[in-house]
């Protein structure tokens, strides 16, 4: 168990690890009916990322790890955490949080799941702009779905032969695990910086933004449910950081109403 303002200290102590910054780190407080939330926001396999959702589960340990993966590839990142390197070579900081994780759920609450698809069709079937891009959007899930059923099936690979699949695309960077703290975490501040500016910059194809849309809802309805068997750190990509706290704290305001 553990407060909110409890990761804030952490996180603005003098001798802080630069990697730990507010504006990657969002708390939720205690309520009476749901324990801490702490969103945790990451580029995805970003050296940087790796070490603040380690250096962050190392010393505040949930009841639940929420992460922004789809619950059938849980068990593939559970192999890869399984590792005698720490951070693992593999997975990322998804399975770098999972490592860190000594007791408690670990939890996927990306799409694909089922609660995902009905409120996908639902959306599809009620809504004309959004039957506009049925097509691409299904081809979207039906690549998802395919996705998903492979990493559970390479964690079965994983479990039972010495081999270890990598399932996923992995993303470089210009900088290391071996690289000072400091270089790490500018060079994710500029990666961040460079990103918000393109998105700025575009317009966000429609059944792009569709997708988003669900599935961000659907990961907060999740999240929600979760805090109400205890404290709860979620980890999830920067892009959704934001859309994520705007729903979680629109909805404790309308419950409190």
């Amino acid at each position: 168990m553990f407060e909110c303002e409890d990761v804030y200290r952490a996180v603005n102590d003098e001798e802080a690890d630069p990697r730990m910054t507010e504006a990657t780190i969002r708390g939720f407080p205690r309520t009476t009916d749901l324990g801490t939330l702490v969103l945790v926001g990451v580029v995805h396999d970003h050296p940087a990322s790796v070490a603040r959702v380690a250096t962050l589960l190392d010393r505040f340990t949930p009841e639940t790890l929420a992460l922004e993966l789809p619950p059938l590839s849980i068990p593939l990142f559970r192999q890869y955490a399984h590792d005698e390197y720490t951070p693992p070579c593999l997975g990322g900081e998804m399975s770098a949080a999972i490592q860190s994780v000594e007791s408690g759920a670990v939890v996927g609450i990306d799409a694909p799941n089922r609660r995902y698809v009905r409120e996908l069709l639902r959306t599809l079937g009620g809504d004309d702009e959004a039957r506009a891009v049925t097509r691409p959007v299904l081809r979207d899930l039906g690549r998802s779905v395919l996705h998903a059923i492979t990493c559970r099936l390479g964690a079965v690979v994983a479990a039972s032969t010495p081999l270890t699949p990598r399932l996923y695309r992995h993303i470089p960077y210009r900088v290391s695990m071996l690289d000072p703290p400091d270089e790490q975490a500018a060079h994710e501040r500029s990666h961040v910086a460079q990103f918000d500016a393109f998105v700025g910059s575009v317009d966000t194809p429609p059944e792009t933004a569709l997708v988003d849309r669900i599935r961000e809802a659907v990961m907060a309805e999740r999240i929600e449910r979760l805090r109400r068997d205890g404290d709860v750190v979620c980890v999830v990509g920067m892009s959704h950081l934001d859309a994520l706290e705007r729903r979680l704290r629109s909805s404790e305001e309308r419950d409190t109403v």
